[in-house]
Formats: C-alpha cells, sequence, structure tokens
C-alpha cells in the first residue's frame, strides 16, 4: 500500500503514471486513425514496440534519477556487462513468454511473427520496467517474490504494472475463439490490446488511488475508495 511519507516517490509515480495515460492512448489513437490497428501484433508494427521502449526507458531514467550528485554516481556504475546482462535476460524472458503463450493455445505451426511480438510486447511492459529501474538481480527476486516491496512506492507500482499487463493479455484471449468473425479477433490483436489496456488500467489506477490519499485528509469517505483499489494492487 502506498503511503503519503515519501512525498518525492509519490509525485514521480503520479507523473510517470500520468506520462502513461498520455502516451499509450496516443499511440492506440493515431494507429486507429490511420486504419492499422489491426495490423498491431505483425512485424509491420515493430515500430510501436520501439516508440514503447523509448517512452518506458525515459520513464525509468525519471523514477531512478535523484538529485544531480547522485545522477552522476548511478551513471558511473552502469557498465557495459551490466546491459549486456539485462539484455541478455529480457531476450529469455521473451522466449519464455513465446513459450508460455504457446502452452495456453497459441498457434504452434503458424503465426509465430504475431506470437514473438506479442511477447515483446508483454516484455517490454511487464519487464523490462522493473529491469531498468532495479537491475537483474532484483528485478528476478521481486518477480518470483522472494523480495518484498512494502514500502517502495516505485516498485510497487512498477510489480502492479507488470501482473495487470500479463492478466489483460490473458484475459483478451476470452474472445478469440468467439464466431463474432470480426477482424479484431484474429490472433493476437486481442491479447495485444488487452496487455495494452492491462497496463494502462493499472497506471490509472494509480494515479487515482494517490490523487484520493492526498485528498483524503480532507474528504475521510475518499478512504473507503482508496481501499478498494488497494485490494485491486498486489502491494504489501
Amino acid at each position: 500500500m502506498f503511503t503519503l511519507n515519501n512525498h518525492l516517490e509519490l509525485r514521480r509515480v503520479t507523473i510517470s503514471s500520468l506520462l502513461t495515460c498520455i502516451y499509450l492512448p496516443s499511440i492506440i489513437s493515431v494507429i486507429s486513425y490511420k486504419g492499422i490497428l489491426y495490423s498491431v501484433g505483425s512485424g509491420s508494427s515493430f515500430y510501436i514496440l520501439v516508440l514503447i521502449f523509448i517512452a518506458e526507458l525515459i520513464k525509468s531514467f525519471y523514477l531512478s534519477s535523484n538529485n544531480e550528485i547522485q545522477s552522476k554516481k548511478n551513471k558511473a556504475k552502469i557498465r557495459v556487462s551490466d546491459i549486456l546482462k539485462a539484455f541478455g535476460f529480457l531476450l529469455g524472458v521473451t522466449f519464455c513468454f513465446f513459450l508460455g503463450i504457446i502452452l495456453f493455445g497459441a498457434p504452434v505451426l503458424d503465426k509465430h511473427e504475431e506470437t514473438l511480438m506479442l511477447s515483446s510486447l508483454l516484455t517490454l511492459l511487464s519487464v523490462f520496467p522493473l529491469v531498468a529501474h532495479t537491475g537483474v538481480e532484483l528485478a528476478m527476486q521481486l518477480l518470483f517474490g522472494v523480495k518484498h516491496f512494502s514500502k517502495d512506492t516505485i516498485i510497487a507500482m512498477l510489480v502492479n504494472n507488470a501482473l495487470l499487463c500479463v492478466c489483460g493479455a490473458w484475459i483478451g484471449a476470452v474472445v478469440i475463439p468467439l464466431d463474432w468473425n470480426t477482424p479484431w479477433q484474429q490472433w493476437p490483436i486481442p491479447c495485444y490490446l488487452g496487455a495494452i489496456g492491462g497496463y494502462l488500467l493499472s497506471n490509472v489506477m494509480t494515479v487515482l488511488k494517490v490523487t484520493m490519499m492526498s485528498a483524503s485528509h480532507k474528504y475521510k469517505f475518499l478512504n473507503f475508495f482508496v481501499n478498494i483499489i488497494n485490494k485491486l494492487h498486489v502491494s504489501k
């Protein structure tokens, strides 16, 4: 559960979530306006992954920044070996997502490109922000529940974002076997958009929670809604 004790953490969490609430709907709106929404998940939509990568990388720099002196120390600690380790870890996560998606019913003999694009999206939205903020070792501990994150609002937000992103992709698969014969039911469009929707929903919930927490001292009834949102999050 987030606390109001660390105002700097809360401000970073809020601004980061607001940026997500701006850039993701903007991307979807643009590709929908251009009539290429149904091409997401194919190799031709690789630029979407590039845009998401750049946006999440910028957000990670902002979340990890402290004062000027601390920022210089953090930059000095970044080594080529750390970057290569993170890159290898993200490739491994993408491969695990790829196999997991196939085990959950994705086409085995074809649609490999689409499955790979979905796997890459899930890696970018769920695991990459954690790795960029905490490093490979701590990210693994957080993902497997070895490390607790009760007092770190930034990590709590990142873990919640990851879980809702994966849940969104899983829920999106529900409409694929239905016989509606609509273009957006084609693999992996529902899962692709579901992952983005789940990630966006988590960020919207974070903004609402922090806003209501800040106003709850003046309006006590808001605590009721804050408790409801807390139950939907996994923060301990």
